[in-house]
């Protein structure tokens, strides 16, 4: 393969003839770019205290808008922090009941296994057991 196949691709070049017919048709277009300023043209005092207002007031708009941000996560943070107390109360509650259950039932098996053996042992005969 030679150096020819490798060299970058030349780019495309598009030109547009334009009828004076068709320039009015598009003079809406190039108009907008007449109405900027050039580079380096004095800009007019009105128009500089105009921008300056239209920037103050984006500026309190975006102020307000960080504010109402700010309060709305300080909020859901609150809400969260009470979830996670109610959560890890709830969680000592059900400890605690655990607890409770874990000793009623040794005092149960304590408390049948020493108190009356016999009845484990009769046999199921005339009165089935029962007092």
């Amino acid at each position: 393969m030679s150096d020819s196949e490798f060299t970058a691709p030349k780019p495309l070049v598009l030109r547009v003839e334009i009828s004076s017919e068709q320039a009015s048709a598009l003079a809406p277009l190039f108009e907008g770019r007449a109405l900027a300023p050039a580079e380096g043209a004095p800009i007019s005092e009105a128009a500089v205290d105009a921008r300056v207002l239209e920037l103050r007031e984006r500026e309190t708009e975006l102020v307000h808008r960080e504010a109402e941000f700010e309060a709305d996560v300080q909020f859901r943070e609150d809400r969260m922090e009470r979830w996670r107390t109610e959560l890890e109360e709830l969680e000592q509650t059900l400890e605690r009941r655990e607890r409770d259950l874990v000793s009623y039932v040794d005092q149960l098996q304590g408390a049948m296994s020493s108190h009356d053996d016999a009845w484990w042992s009769r046999p199921a005969g005339g009165d089935g057991g029962v007092r």
